[in-house]
Parts: structure tokens; sequence; C-alpha cells
């Protein structure tokens, strides 16, 4: 998912950087897909735990952002974690 603004693209997360592209904050996002928001916001926070989330959690979170599952993996952290 590609998304064209300077200052969301400065955010270190995926995550985040789509959650906010969609106007959605962290606790409308842990509404609609059901995962806890402190997670929510360990994932944004660290990029890299979004790695170790079980898929049924990347998955739930993707369908609610309407993105693919890879637009929130963060695989080029993937082995640093």
């Amino acid at each position: 998912m590609k998304i064209e603004n300077s200052e969301i693209n400065s955010y270190p997360s995926k995550l985040k950087r789509i959650r906010v592209a969609k106007g959605l904050t962290q606790q409308d996002l842990s509404k609609l897909s059901g995962i806890n928001i402190k997670s929510i916001a360990s994932y944004e926070q660290t990029p890299a735990k979004i790695n170790k989330a079980s898929i049924e959690t990347v998955y739930s979170i993707a369908e609610c952002l309407n993105c693919n599952v890879d637009d929130i993996i963060e695989m080029e952290l993937f082995r640093k974690v």
C-alpha cells in the first residue's frame, strides 16, 4: 500500500502509517479488530514486534485496515526480531 504524505511516511511503523492514513485512532482499530489497544500501541512503537504477532492478529488488523498482511509486516526487520 503506497501512502503519499511525507508526514505520515515519517512514522516508524507501517501499521501506524496505514492506520493514520485511514483516519483511525488506535482505539478505533482496537475496537474494529478485537486486538487489545496496548498491543496495537506496542506494534506501532516497536515495529519489529508485529513480526512476532500471531497470523490471526496480523490478519485481523490488515482486514480492518483494508490492506494486505505484507503491508503491515516489517520484513526489513524480520531477522532482527
